[in-house]
């Protein structure tokens, strides 16, 4: 990831002393990283939050879910320290950037939700929860979460983080929104009075203490009550205004909030920054009584600190005395604060404080300290060259006493001054341990559940990111104090456009290996011919490749060589697989053995502007499935939407794919093909929709089949996505087992070429469909009917029509997730679909 200096700073020391360290989350003391550049007017305001003691923590269920607006405003207003715990990461939701689709998307949207906080400078927790799709109501979700290790998750941050208020973003009780976010409300309620217990989750405070928040509250406003039809009265609520104007930042809170919001790109979450008063509204909950403002009653001073009635006056002297032209004139008084704040003891609050002091006195010296590798990936074993530059602009005496890498315990001393304004680097060799684990996310690294993510570390149950992979220490003293900054070593190139690029240091295994795709599916029994990719991390491997195939599955040859001359080299080996006579499923896992060690990961890379580049490591394997599947159709045309990997899945089993772009949108384009199928959310995010949409149409009627996956009810680029009416709403089944009816057995939908029958919707994963269509014309015939136990069926999922010679299908069925994962029986119906047109002979029910 690559952030530019003064961003860096921004999120550094406006989030204050826990979130100095880009990885850390801990309410301990753990040393600052010293900023690489700050406003003068950046530093006073950090001046003005050393006289601010209080912490707020937010919580709701997924990425996008926290009022940016609320969270600016507390943390650059009122200069409290405020957090948001997301449950999840999100990976269950839709992806309008991309083809992400589960666990990558959830390291999308994890890094998206860390570029929110680095412009609103909250921080960021999460817990072990897997966002796992719509869920209906809490109880469904708190079973597939396992309600009690999350709620130890959430005991856990409140632990370790300390807030004095808990807000939520939903109420505990609504039965009216998803059950992701009624559950997040009831698990902070409950985690408020279990966090202060010492005999609720006691394995924990070998690592924290039991902490009690003054009050848990629900963060209300009058959409909530708009959405359900219901009365808002704000004189019932407790409220504060959160519409201010930062003239340090030169930006108003909604302006903060509103570029934080923006980072949810792949969600589509962009809004204007609404400028102006803005009320928040709060129900009280649990705790502590409170009659309006929800900070009442809570200290937020040094009073709250033994002994520390000097500090407040001094912190006061600092500001009065600030001289925004020279903010070096403050080092004397930030380390006379300094050694007054190390008189009192280990009070967690002086520890903070003490971070964000030293933070400031390396914002006000204009230090630059960073630590930098050449290499991008470094491989267990192998020594890494880290550069460590340091300039120090101002003319007050600093030097550097010595540098330390705990990752192999070595310390450099140096014991030199730091010239002004004059660049001194630091060369060092550091050895990667044998046993270092690979930077692939903590979260990821073990197999999970439906519903819950395996990290049996508690010290990494909250983290937004793995810890730094090589830290650095760098210790200067400036005017008679040891100071002591942590650093994190990271990846720095130039590039010929971007300049200066920063990305976060992978620790990887010798080599890689990929197969083509993450799903081999087999229409019958011939064998298949697939290509298996192996890439050098490092420098030259030599070894041998073998797959590793389920009983019944047969894999020739029994191993290949390989032999790569150096780092990012590659060789595609070729292997033949023959599945077995029968339906059926497995596991196919590539193994490279180097120098008598066997590795099977694969490499992942996901790279937008906005999160930069990241790295995935997950297990080298792909799914096998042997199904009968029949085909008719052979040409298949596809209108991209917002992203999926149906192209890539129709040609698994044996179609002809080509992605469409503008020139094909006429009737000679798409002629040649006999069907067209359209992305997701192609009629919400495609703005020539309504100019291909006469096309489509006329394709149907000249004897095309065209097939429109879900859209959203909202945002919709035509009036009719069909040849004839139909309204898109917001129903959908989340239950991926319910029952599946058929309306229409004799249309061709279900009879041809593929006879579907209740078998062929076993296996389904995370939903069966959504936005269902809930009226449509008499032209559309419905053909499947499915629902939610005690919920009213839904026919509307999959509807088909003539029109003219050929057909038109609308469906909201979630073929974008069944078929990347392997599903047979989606499979079949989705070629009786395409090959529709090759069954215009057959009768309609």
């Amino acid at each position: 990831m690559s952030f530019p200096p003064r961003r860096l700073l921004a999120a550094a020391l406006l989030g204050s002393t826990l979130f100095l360290h880009p990885r850390g989350a801990s309410a301990g003391p753990t040393p600052p990283q010293p900023p690489n550049a700050m406003t003068s007017s950046e530093i006073l305001l950090g001046v003005q939050r050393l006289n601010v003691l209080g912490r707020v923590l937010y919580v709701a269920a997924h990425p996008d879910d926290e009022n940016t607006s609320l969270i600016a405003y507390w943390m650059n207003g009122a200069l409290l320290d405020t957090a948001y715990l997301s449950v999840t990461r999100g990976d269950g939701g839709q992806n309008l950037i991309g083809p992400e689709l589960r666990e990558q998307l959830g390291v999308i949207r994890t890094h998206e939700l860390m570029e929110a906080r680095r412009l609103d400078h909250g921080k960021q927790f999460f817990t072990r929860a897997v966002d796992f799709g719509f869920s209906k109501n809490p109880e469904e979700t708190l079973k597939f979460w396992d309600r009690e290790k999350i709620l130890a998750d959430v005991v856990w941050v409140i632990r370790k983080y300390q807030p004095d208020l808990i807000a939520t973003r939903f109420s505990p009780v609504d039965r009216q929104t998803h059950g992701h976010h009624v559950a997040s409300a009831m698990l902070a309620q409950e985690a408020f009075a279990a966090a202060a217990d010492p005999k609720r989750f006691p394995e924990q405070l070998t690592h924290v203490k039991v902490w009690q928040a003054k009050r848990v509250v629900w963060n209300t406003s009058s959409f909530f009550f708009s959405a359900r039809s219901l009365p808002f009265d704000p004189t019932q609520y407790g409220s504060i205004e959160a519409g201010g104007f930062n003239p340090l930042l030169g930006r108003s809170y909604a302006e903060i909030s509103a570029a934080s919001r923006s980072m949810h790109k792949s969600q589509g979450f962009g809004v204007d920054a609404r400028r102006g008063a803005r009320k928040e509204y709060f129900q009280f909950l649990a705790g502590e009584p409170m009659k309006s403002d929800p900070l009442e009653g809570i200290d937020t001073t040094w009073s709250r600190v033994p002994s520390s009635g000097a500090v407040s006056a001094k912190v006061s002297e600092l500001i009065a005395s600030y001289r925004p032209a020279e903010p070096a004139a403050s080092v004397p008084g930030l380390l006379a604060l300094r050694e007054q704040l190390g008189k009192l003891g280990d009070d967690a609050w002086v520890a903070t404080k003490r971070s964000e002091v030293e933070a400031l006195i390396s914002a006000c010296l204009g230090l630059h300290v960073e630590a930098y590798t050449k290499k991008l990936t470094v491989t267990p074993g192998q020594n890494m060259g880290v550069e460590v530059e340091f300039v120090s602009p101002s003319s007050v005496p600093v030097k550097l006493r010595s540098i330390r890498l705990p990752l192999s315990n070595e310390t450099l001393s140096v014991e030199a001054a730091l010239p002004v304004n004059t660049l001194v680097t630091k060369s060092l060799n550091t050895r990667i341990p044998d046993n270092a684990p690979s930077t692939q996310p903590y979260w990821l690294r073990l197999p999970g559940t439906i519903g819950t993510f395996n990290v049996p570390d508690q010290t990494l149950i909250g983290l937004p990111l793995n810890p730094p992979s090589v830290p650095v220490e760098v210790t200067l003293e400036v005017g008679g104090q040891e100071i002591r900054y942590a650093l994190e070593t990271r990846f720095k190139k130039v590039d010929p456009v971007e300049g200066e690029v920063r990305q976060d240091l992978v620790i990887a295994p010798p080599a890689f290996v990929n197969f083509s795709h993450p799903v081999l599916v087999f229409a019958d029994p011939k064998p298949k011919t697939i290509e298996v990719r192996v890439t050098a991390s490092t420098e030259a491997v030599k070894g041998q490749l073998t797959l590793e195939a389920p009983a019944g599955w047969k894999v020739e040859p029994a191993s290949v060589p390989v032999a790569l001359k150096g780092a990012n080299a590659e060789a595609v080996a070729t292997f033949t697989v023959q599945p077995p006579a029968t339906p059926g499923e497995g596991t196919l896992r590539a193994v490279v053995t180097v120098d008598g060690h066997t590795f099977s990961q694969s490499r992942q890379r996901i790279s937008y502007p906005h999160i930069g580049l990241q790295t995935l490591m997950p297990v080298a394997e792909t799914k096998l499935v042997r199904a009968d599947i029949q085909r008719k159709a052979q040409t298949i045309g596809y209108l991209p939407g917002a992203g999926d990997d149906i192209p890539e899945s129709l040609q698994q089993i044996g179609y002809t794919v080509k992605v469409l772009t503008d020139a094909d949108m006429n009737a000679a384009g798409l002629a040649p093909f006999d069907a067209v199928v359209v992305g997701i959310r192609a009629f919400n995010m495609q703005d020539r929709m309504a100019t291909w949409q006469p096309e489509l149409l006329a394709y149907t009627e000249r004897g095309g089949v065209v097939i429109v996956q879900y859209n959203t009810s909202g945002d919709l680029k035509v009036e009719n996505v069909g040849p004839f009416p139909l309204k898109v709403s917001r129903e959908r089944v989340t239950d991926e087992t319910a029952e599946v009816r058929i309306l229409a057995p004799k249309h061709p939908a279900v009879t041809t070429p593929n006879l579907i029958s209740p078998a062929d919707f076993a296996g389904w994963v995370q939903e069966r469909g959504l936005y269902f269509p809930s009226t449509w014309d008499g032209k559309w015939t419905a053909i499947l009917s499915s629902n939610d136990p005690g919920e009213k069926p839904l026919d509307g999922g999959l509807l088909v029509a003539r029109s003219g010679k050929g057909y038109f299908v609308y469906t909201g069925y979630a073929w974008f997730r069944q078929l990347p994962a392997g599903v047979p029986g989606a499979y079949r119906i989705f070629s009786n679909l395409v090959s529709l047109g090759k069954a215009a002979d057959q009768p309609l029910p």
